[in-house]
C-alpha cells in the first residue's frame, strides 16, 4: 500500500509541491488509521485521568487488552468505551508478571507492551506502520526500540537516571522473546534474534508520564522494592554491606553529574538522592534474599545428610 502510495505522490512533486505536501498528509493519516497486527498490553489500577489520553493513541493495535488490577475509579468503563477487551485480574506488585503470565496467549505474535501514563505520538505510530508495510520485521528480528522521555510532575525530565531521551523495548514478538515475572528485569531477547531500533527524530519518543506526585513516587518504588532482591539476584547480581555503601556515592555522582541531574533545579537533586535511596535500598534487598537462599541451601544439605 505505502509504495503504491508513493509511486502516485512523486509525479505530484515533480508538479506541484502543494500536491505533493496535501498527499503526503493524506498518505501519513491512512498510515495513522491502519490496523496492524499487534496485541497491545496496558495493565494499570486507578488510572481512568491517564487511560482515556493513552488508549485511543493504541487504536492501531488490532487486539488491545487492558488488565485491570481492581480500579475504583471508571478505568473499566472507559476502557471498554474505548474498545478494550478487559481483564479483571488479582492486584500484582509489577505489570511483568502479567506479562509473563499472558504474553504468549495474544491474537497476535506481535505485542506491545504499554502502560496507562504512556502516549504514543502520531510520529511513532506512523513508523510501526511503515515497519510493518515495508518488511522490515523480518523472521530474524526478536523487539523493537523506541524513544521514550520522561516527565515529572508533568515536566519533562532533562537529566537524572530517568532524564533525557532513554529507550524502551515496545515491540516484542513472543515467539523470539522471553516474559519474566521479575521487576525491572522481565523482558529478554532469545539467542539468534536481532533488535530493531527506531531512531530519535525529536517527535516520535513515548512521553512518559510517569509520576504525577513525590507520594506516588515513593509508594511504586516500595513496591518495586519487594521483589527487587529476587530479580537482581535471580539475573546474576550480588550484593554486600561494602557495595552498598560505595553505591551511595556511586548513584548520586551517576544520577547528579554523569547524567545531569542538575539541569532539573531543585528536582533533579531531589530525583538523584531518590535514586540513592533505592538503589541502596535494592541492594540491600538483595543482600535479604541472598542470605535467604543460603539458608535454604543450608537447611536442605543439613537434610539430605540426616
Amino acid at each position: 500500500m505505502v509504495e503504491r502510495t508513493v509511486r502516485e505522490i512523486i509525479p505530484y512533486f515533480l508538479l506541484d509541491l502543494d500536491n505533493f505536501c496535501h498527499l503526503w498528509e493524506l498518505n501519513r493519516k491512512i498510515l495513522l488509521q491502519m490496523k496492524l497486527p499487534i496485541s497491545a498490553i496496558v495493565v494499570g489500577l486507578n488510572e481512568a485521568h491517564l487511560l482515556r489520553e493513552s488508549l485511543p493513541k493504541l487504536a492501531f493495535c488490532d487486539e488491545l487488552l487492558y488488565f485491570d488490577l481492581g480500579s475504583k475509579d471508571d478505568s473499566i468503563k472507559l476502557a471498554t468505551g474505548l474498545g478494550a477487551t478487559v481483564i479483571k485480574h488479582d492486584k500484582v506488585d509489577s505489570c511483568e508478571w502479567i506479562h509473563a503470565e499472558y504474553a504468549t496467549k495474544t491474537k497476535h505474535e506481535w505485542v506491545l507492551i504499554s502502560d496507562p501514563d504512556e502516549m504514543f505520538p502520531d510520529e511513532l505510530i506512523t513508523e510501526i506502520t511503515l515497519l510493518f508495510e515495508n518488511g522490515t520485521l523480518n523472521e530474524s528480528i526478536g523487539a523493537v526500540w523506541a524513544p521514550w522521555v520522561f516527565y515529572f510532575k508533568n515536566h519533562r525530565l532533562f537529566g537524572t537516571h530517568w532524564g533525557g531521551v532513554s529507550r524502551r523495548i515496545i515491540l516484542a514478538h513472543n515467539k523470539r522473546f522471553e516474559f519474566k515475572a521479575l521487576v525491572h528485569a522481565g523482558r529478554k531477547l532469545i539467542g539468534g534474534f536481532n533488535e530493531y531500533n527506531i531512531e530519535y527524530t525529536g517527535n516520535n519518543f513515548i512521553a512518559h508520564k510517569w509520576m504525577q506526585s513525590y507520594g506516588k513516587l515513593i509508594e511504586k518504588h516500595r513496591r518495586y522494592l519487594r521483589n527487587e532482591g529476587e530479580a537482581r539476584y535471580k539475573t546474576g547480581r550480588r550484593s554486600s554491606a561494602k557495595s552498598v555503601m560505595k553505591e551511595a556515592y556511586r548513584a548520586f555522582k551517576y544520577s547528579y553529574w554523569s547524567r545531569r541531574g542538575y539541569k532539573d533545579g531543585i528536582t533533579g537533586l531531589f530525583l538523584s538522592a531518590f535514586w540513592v535511596w533505592y538503589e541502596c535500598s535494592a541492594q540491600i534487598e538483595n543482600i535479604r534474599y541472598q542470605r535467604k537462599i543460603e539458608k535454604k541451601k543450608h537447611k536442605t544439605a543439613k537434610a539430605s545428610f540426616n
